[in-house]
């Protein structure tokens, strides 16, 4: 900040920080997002602050956050590498871009920027939740709710599963036919050993009755030429149930042995639609992250649709998701303390030694925003459906009041 924080300035900006990690901890919003909300509803009800030391302050204490959410998501465990190879250096590049930009780009236009993309989470969320905002218009459509409740957690969860999903069905499926077939032929090939124990224990029974020696190997020889029982083989059970003991297995083995293998191929870091898409998510992400801290809306749509065949379950999501946020974050205050040990640092954000109050209070503050917000997830995750429905009202509103700002 240019001038010194007065003590309204370190009030405000460490609630914000405060209330923005609990509010990410609580509804999986980025912390950016809570964070203006908070400052704009002051900034409506009368406080005259500047937004680009806002979002200054933001980045700080979402860095302070860092060390804390890293070795939460387990990232050396969980994280994606083949994406993160590409999303790491093109987030690197994209992220100083955003913010020079962002220093010669009137505040007024950094705002319209930021309420558009706010304004597009708020609606992506509510209609995400629409069933619940119906359920809210008309008790009889509770039962919609709970009948459309998988829809909503579906839409909810980047997941980006139901590929996935369809695909695990199938392959339940052929494994269930299977399954039955193997237990048919188990049964019948015990029907065959019944048959031919049923058949020893005649020719004894007819060859040693009135004696209870054991009969000898040729008269069970001699009995079984003559007996009328049929001799089922394991090729007539086969045959009876209609299926190639080996030609199916070896050509669905070889199919999936050539998809397995052409997914690899579309994994290798190239020239291909994957890798495009990537960079392409990563470069806009990075890019608006600088420009407004806001850079969610990018990532939303790559973990809800990833190029096949990168799919992502729930703790590689978030941890990729967490790595990409600390390159993001680790690049906005490489150039905040650029902008600080600048010659020419006139008008520029950065840290101001004066100013040493505030930081260590956003600093403490988004900490212990992070702690409480877990634990009131521990308590409160039953209601977050109902958190997440009427945050994205009020986020709507922020959306509307930042455009508003801008172009008023």
């Amino acid at each position: 900040m240019s001038i010194q924080a007065t003590a309204a300035d370190i009030g405000l900006l460490s609630t914000c920080a405060f209330l923005g990690t609990i509010g990410a901890s609580l509804t999986g919003f980025g912390q950016a997002i809570i964070f203006l909300f908070v400052w704009q509803i002051v900034e409506l009800a009368g406080y005259n602050g500047d937004f680009k030391s806002a979002v200054f302050i933001q980045a700080l204490s979402l860095f302070s956050m860092q060390p804390l959410v890293l070795y939460k998501a387990k990232v050396w465990k969980n994280a994606h590498r083949r994406v993160l190879y590409l999303f790491v250096p093109i987030t690197l590049v994209s992220t100083p871009i955003g913010q020079l930009v962002s220093e010669d780009v009137p505040t007024n236009i950094v705002q319209a920027v930021a309420g558009v993309l706010v304004t597009f989470v708020a609606c992506w969320e509510m209609y995400s939740k629409r069933n619940w905002f119906l359920s809210l218009l008309s008790p009889c459509d509770k039962k919609m709710k709970d009948e459309g409740g998988g829809q909503t957690g579906a839409d909810d969860s980047a997941d980006h599963t139901a590929e996935r999903g369809e695909a695990a069905g199938v392959e339940e499926v052929g494994d269930e036919s299977n399954d039955k077939k193997e237990e048919i032929l188990t049964r019948e090939v015990g029907l065959v050993d019944a048959d031919l124990d049923e058949a020893t224990t005649t020719v004894a029974g007819t060859t040693n009755v009135g004696n209870n020696e054991e009969p000898s190997q040729k008269e069970l020889a001699a009995a079984a030429a003559t007996s009328t029982l049929p001799k089922p083989t394991i090729s007539s059970v086969y045959t009876s149930l209609a299926i190639e003991p080996n030609n199916n297995i070896d050509a669905s083995t070889a199919e999936s042995k050539a998809a397995r293998k052409k997914d690899e191929e579309r994994l290798k870091i190239g020239i291909n639609k994957p890798t495009f898409i990537t960079l392409l998510a990563g470069g806009a992400s990075g890019f608006l992250g600088g420009l407004v801290a806001i850079r969610g809306p990018p990532l939303i749509f790559y973990f809800l649709h990833p190029p096949h065949p990168i799919t992502f379950n729930k703790s590689s999501q978030r941890a990729t998701g967490v790595v990409i946020m600390f390159c993001n974050v680790l690049m906005r205050m490489i150039f905040y303390l650029i902008n600080t040990f600048s010659v020419n640092s006139s008008g520029k954000i950065g840290f101001v030694k004066e100013d040493w109050r505030l930081y260590l209070s956003v600093i403490v503050c988004s900490i212990a925003g992070g702690l409480v917000g877990s634990k009131l997830f521990e308590y409160l995750k039953d209601s977050k459906d109902t958190i997440r429905g009427i945050l994205s009202v009020f986020l709507l509103l922020c959306g509307v009041s930042l455009l508003f700002s801008a172009f008023a």
